[in-house]
């Protein structure tokens, strides 16, 4: 029976800390880093600010924790291991692993335009390469062989950083593309990168699109 209890607690302290850290993205989105105080936080939450400083000893380290929740989330959009493909080559696979990311950040276009821009947090831009630099080098040692013979560590921080460059200058309006469109480009520009053959950039961005109509299907059954 006491077991029963702890378990329960432990869901709900990790439900409220979800509330949490979903007002704070919110408030952060809406007013800004800056304007954002704990108690703001806490009144959006529906919660006592005591509860807030429980999980959090002050404001830095909560949004810390919203940024690792969001990248959490937007790595696992699209998930690649609920879909079959076994039939396809690595490029494709990484150029759609490279399509989602891109397309899920800007999902969160308020907060990623108070943050991307270091104006509110400049702690953001260097969480965020660190955490996709770790998480893509996992990843694109079992889908791809982009980073083999050469320097990963240099070879991601080149890549994201023209992926964040181009992103600050959409979510800033100074160019007038949808995500879709910068997703589509920066995936092949990627490709082209690699120098790989014309035939096998094409082949790779066509099976991006039927892969793309796939995740579509998957998200309109669930």
């Amino acid at each position: 029976m006491a077991y029963r209890r702890t378990e329960y607690m432990e869901k709900r302290v990790a439900l409220r800390k979800q509330q949490i850290i979903k007002a704070a993205e919110e408030l952060i989105s809406e007013s800004g880093y800056k304007a954002t105080t704990m108690q703001d936080v806490a009144r959006k939450a529906g919660t006592s600010i005591g509860n807030v400083y429980f999980y959090f000893s002050n404001k830095d380290e909560m949004v810390m924790e919203v940024i690792d929740h969001l990248c959490d989330e937007i790595w696992n959009t699209g998930d690649l291991e609920r879909m079959d493909l076994s039939s396809y080559p690595h490029y494709s696979i990484e150029a759609l692993d490279d399509y989602l990311k891109i397309t899920a950040i800007f999902e969160k276009k308020h907060f990623a335009k108070a943050i991307l821009g270091g104006a509110t947090y400049p702690g953001f831009r260097d969480r965020l390469i660190r955490f996709f630099e770790e998480k893509a080098v996992k990843r694109y040692a079992k889908y791809s062989d982009f980073y083999q013979g050469i320097d990963r560590e240099m070879a991601f921080a080149c890549h994201f950083g023209s992926v964040i460059n181009v992103m600050m200058k959409v979510l800033e309006e100074k160019l007038d593309r949808t995500p879709r469109e910068v997703g589509m480009f920066l995936a092949r520009w990627k490709l082209q990168a690699r120098g790989l053959r014309q035939e096998t950039v094409s082949k790779a961005l066509s099976d991006l699109e039927h892969l793309i109509q796939q995740i579509d299907r998957l998200k309109d059954r669930s």
